[in-house]
């Protein structure tokens, strides 16, 4: 658990770290690049764009339990602490629903 938890943390630094980059690559690559087969320069160059890093391979997770499902983005914690939460009223101004 501990592992995944810091596999994700490793992979949220290298994307940010190279999010810039990866950017630039792809603008260059989409405006500029010349389509000739004859010239591959800007190709070998999108080449090295870094893959491991997208933003997909990013998992939201708890930050109380390191839960990977049923995570609500607007608190960053699984439905069950927000269900905990809530019933001792540390999050106030929420309704169950029936």
């Amino acid at each position: 658990m501990l592992s995944k938890k810091l596999k994700d943390i490793k992979i949220r630094k290298k994307f940010v770290e190279n999010e810039l980059k990866n950017n630039l690559i792809k603008f260059v690559y989409t405006n500029f690049y010349n389509y000739n087969k004859n010239e591959p320069k800007f190709g070998l160059f999108h080449n090295k764009k870094l893959k491991n890093v997208t933003k997909t391979k990013v998992v939201r997770r708890c930050i109380y339990s390191n839960r990977n499902r049923g995570t609500l983005r607007m608190f960053n914690i699984s439905r069950i602490k927000f269900k905990e939460l809530f019933r001792h009223g540390i999050l106030p101004g929420y309704q169950k629903s029936s």
